[in-house]
């Protein structure tokens, strides 16, 4: 198994709260640095206890993973996508429609001999989304 693991600069709360009502997630779980304290040569914030140390929360099936990191680590790029799989049409349309705010759609949603449905958005997150349904023939 291969668990995709996400991480932001101090927005992960905001953003798998944003991710459990957008996608429809479960089991949401949310564990904060508190008064641990990491042995490492950075500098730490003043408010690390309120930092997301681990979460995990399952999308469609999949488990995912999230931090807050607190240095330079987190560089926003492109050459990660997530593709989820919605059930219809009407779901992916309104997926689409959420992640959508506030960020950027990069694929206008279209219809291709794999898929009744596929697009293509950059959340508010930076974070990359193939939203794919796939055709009935494909699913035998």
């Amino acid at each position: 198994m291969v668990t995709p693991y996400i991480v932001f600069d101090k927005e992960c709360e905001e953003a798998v709260n944003f991710y459990e009502k957008v996608l429809n997630g479960k089991n949401k779980k949310i564990l904060r640095y508190g008064k641990y304290i990491p042995d490492t040569k950075r500098e730490l914030p003043s408010n690390l206890s309120n930092y997301v140390l681990h979460a995990t929360m399952k999308i469609f099936n999949t488990e995912f993973t999230f931090a807050d990191e607190f240095s330079e680590q987190v560089i926003i790029g492109n050459n990660l996508y997530l593709t989820i799989n919605p059930a219809t049409v009407k779901e992916a349309k309104q997926i689409h429609q959420d992640l959508k705010a506030d960020g950027k759609e990069l694929l206008v949603p279209t219809a291709t001999f794999y898929s009744e449905f596929h697009s293509t958005v950059k959340d508010k997150y930076n974070i990359l989304w193939n939203i794919i349904v796939i055709s009935k023939t494909e699913k035998e």
